[in-house]
């Protein structure tokens, strides 16, 4: 597998790039929602219209739990299927998206107000809004682990909404305005497009993370050690693993402190039924569906968040057919074990 990743094209995304397709806004006014996923129509940036964006949109309101049992690009047909929107004629609380409104749509951009992605860390959100189409996702304000998870896979966050303008009117858009103000390792890995491309370019010598302060007062050609400060027992464990140069395979530190970054070696990983499955289908999509797992010996899978799903589902649910798609988690997992 290293062989195969040291050898292919890692590039990265242009410098200037255009975005085809319609802009959705996030908003909670049950009708106007439902009129730009049903009716096509296309609304304009207004002081009303930011006003009336949705705040505090959790990822269960982009995936809800129960579609996470699905894992690959199926999760496509379902963002924002938990959106709560309020009827500005009744003042009741809607649910207005359906199964595949977003994909169906042409929507290139998502649009939010503040605190867009708060809630559980769950990568099938940003997942699901990029098979859905969405390439770029504007908000007021962004939940850190959601921001980052977007970068992961690929999808560009910002904060300008004067953004969505130029993509309505078709112009270059540069892509340092969605680097701007990141740090190293972020910069690299939007560049890139996402986390995996980002590493193989760090395998293949084309990347590298900021050396740590341990790094830069220790030449390569000095054996000396020098602790300038007392680590805690995590610290010396972070020291030992953190990776200096992963094109020679390279790792270790005399010492840590806060506010270094990088990459760590690990020396057990382990994953459950319920995010295996994706982890999978990443693998062999970026990987390669006949792709092996390096150092096999050092993962341990098991079973955890589902193994009494069918005692607590509910009737409806089973009737959707969700508990089948449930019960295919752990066969997933096991394949991929295997």
């Amino acid at each position: 597998m290293i062989e195969d990743l040291l050898s292919r094209t890692i590039e990265k995304r242009p410098t200037t790039m255009r975005f085809e397709g319609r802009t959705l806004y996030l908003l909670d006014d049950t009708a106007l929602l439902e009129a730009q996923l049903y009716e096509g129509r296309d609304l304009e940036l207004t002081d009303d219209l930011k006003s009336a964006l949705r705040d505090q949109i959790s990822t269960d309101e982009i995936t809800p739990a129960y579609i996470c049992f699905f894992y690959d690009e199926t999760l496509g047909d379902f963002p924002y299927l938990g959106l709560r929107t309020t009827s500005q004629a009744t003042g009741e609380t809607d649910y207005p998206v359906e199964r595949n409104a977003v994909r169906n749509g042409g929507f290139v951009c998502s649009v939010a107000g503040k605190r867009r992605g708060k809630g559980s860390s769950r990568e099938a959100s940003p997942y699901a809004e990029l098979h859905a189409g969405i390439k770029v996702v504007v908000a007021e304000s962004i939940e850190r682990i959601y921001n980052e998870n977007c970068q992961n896979l690929g999808v560009l966050t910002t904060n300008d909404f004067g953004i969505i303008k130029r993509i309505a009117n078709g112009e270059e858009i540069s892509l340092s305005e969605f680097t701007e103000g990141k740090d190293e390792i972020a910069r690299q890995i939007i560049e890139y497009g996402g986390l995996f491309e980002f590493n193989v370019a760090r395998l293949q010598g084309k990347a590298s993370v900021p050396r740590t302060a341990a790094q830069n007062n220790n030449p390569a050609d000095s054996t000396e050690t020098v602790t300038p400060r007392p680590m805690t027992l995590a610290e010396k464990i972070f020291a030992r693993h953190l990776v200096t140069d992963a094109a020679a395979g390279e790792a270790g530190v005399s010492w840590v402190q806060p506010g270094d970054a990088g990459f760590f070696r690990t020396d057990i990983r382990f994953s459950h039924e319920y995010v295996t499955p994706m982890a999978s289908i990443f693998f062999e999509e970026k990987v390669g569906p006949d792709s092996k797992v390096v150092d096999r010996e050092s993962i341990l899978f098991f079973r955890d968040h589902l193994t009494f799903l069918d005692k607590v589902m509910s009737q409806e649910r089973i009737e959707q057919g969700l508990l089948e798609v449930a019960n295919e988690l752990e066969v997933k997992q096991r394949t991929f074990a295997e």
